[in-house]
C-alpha cells in the first residue's frame, strides 16, 4: 500500500504540469489577441477616410476626456482576424494634453497598444490624438481559441490513473491475512494502514509481543509522548479485532502488548 501511495504522485505531477501548460497557452492567446487588436487599430488609423472622421471628432475631444467611436467600430472590426474580438471590441480616442498621465482608465480582458496620431487642425496648430482598442471576450472563449489539446490529454490521463488507483484500493480494501493463526484458520481483516502496520509488527515479533517503545517508534517516530495516542489506537484496534476475528491484544505488565487468540470455552463448544 505504501507503493500505491507513492504512485499517486505521478498523476498529481501530471495534473500540475497540465494546468501550468493550459495557463501558459491561455496567456499566449491573450498576447495574440493584443497583437491582433494593435494591427487592426494601425490599419484603421492609416486609412484616409478614417483619418478625416477622426479630424471631425477634434471639436468633441476638446470638451470630452475620452470618446468611444461607436460609428466607426464596424470598419475597425473588419481588420480583426480573431472572432471573439470582433464581437466585443471597441476603439477609444482622446486628445493628449501636457498634464496627461494615464490616458485611458478603462480596463478590459485584452487591450491594444496605444497609438498616437498627429493631426493638423490648421497650418500652425497640431493636435496629438491617442487611440486604443479594447475587447472583453469571455474566459471561456479565450480558452476555446487557445490550444488546450495537450493539457486536456494530460488531465484525462490523470483522471484515468486516479480512477484506476481508487478502484484498486477499493478492491483490496486494506485486507490482511493473519500469519499468526494456523493456515486452516487464517482470516482476512479490513484494517487502516496504521493498523495494518502494527499487525505486521505483531506477526513478525517473537511470541507476537511488542513493547510500548517499539510500537511508538514504528508508528509515531517524531511525536513526543505518544502514550495517550497509543492507548486510544490499541483500544480501537482491539474492537476491530473483536468484530472480525477471535484475536485480542493483551496488555502485559503495563509495558508490553501481546497479540493472542481467544479460545472458545468448553461450554460454548458443547451443543
Amino acid at each position: 500500500m505504501k507503493g500505491l501511495r507513492y504512485l499517486t504522485l505521478l498523476p498529481l505531477l501530471l495534473l500540475v504540469v497540465s494546468i501550468a501548460i493550459g495557463i501558459d497557452n491561455y496567456q499566449d492567446t491573450k498576447e495574440e489577441m493584443r497583437r491582433d487588436l494593435t494591427h487592426a487599430l494601425r490599419q484603421f488609423v492609416m486609412d484616409q477616410p478614417q483619418q478625416q472622421l477622426l479630424l471631425d471628432t477634434l471639436s468633441m475631444l476638446h470638451s470630452a476626456r475620452v470618446l468611444t467611436l461607436n460609428d466607426m467600430e464596424d470598419r475597425f472590426r473588419t481588420g480583426l482576424s480573431i472572432q471573439p474580438l470582433k464581437d466585443t471590441s471597441h476603439v477609444a480616442v482622446c486628445l493628449m494634453r501636457d498634464d496627461d498621465g494615464d490616458l485611458f482608465c478603462e480596463r478590459a480582458q485584452v487591450c491594444s497598444d496605444t497609438l498616437l496620431w498627429t493631426a493638423s487642425q490648421s497650418e500652425h496648430e497640431k493636435a496629438i490624438i491617442a487611440l486604443k482598442a479594447f475587447a472583453n471576450p469571455s474566459v471561456c472563449s479565450i480558452f476555446a481559441h487557445s490550444d488546450q489539446r495537450l493539457p486536456l490529454t494530460g488531465l484525462t490521463l490523470c483522471l484515468l490513473m486516479l480512477c484506476g488507483m481508487a478502484y484498486r484500493k477499493k478492491a483490496t480494501g486494506h485486507k490482511m491475512e493473519m500469519a499468526v493463526c494456523p493456515p486452516s484458520t487464517r482470516q482476512v481483516l479490513r484494517l487502516t494502514p496504521m493498523q495494518e502496520r502494527l499487525m505486521e509488527l505483531f506477526a513478525t515479533a517473537p511470541d507476537h509481543t511488542l513493547s510500548k517503545e517499539v510500537i511508538c517508534a514504528a508508528l509515531w517516530p517524531k511525536k513526543d509522548s505518544p502514550e495517550n495516542t497509543l492507548y486510544t489506537f490499541i483500544c480501537r484496534l482491539k474492537k476491530t479485532l473483536k468484530d472480525q476475528t477471535n484475536l485480542d491484544i493483551v496488555n502485559k505488565r503495563g509495558r508490553e502488548y501481546q497479540l493472542t487468540e481467544i479460545l472458545q470455552s468448553t461450554d460454548n463448544q458443547e451443543d
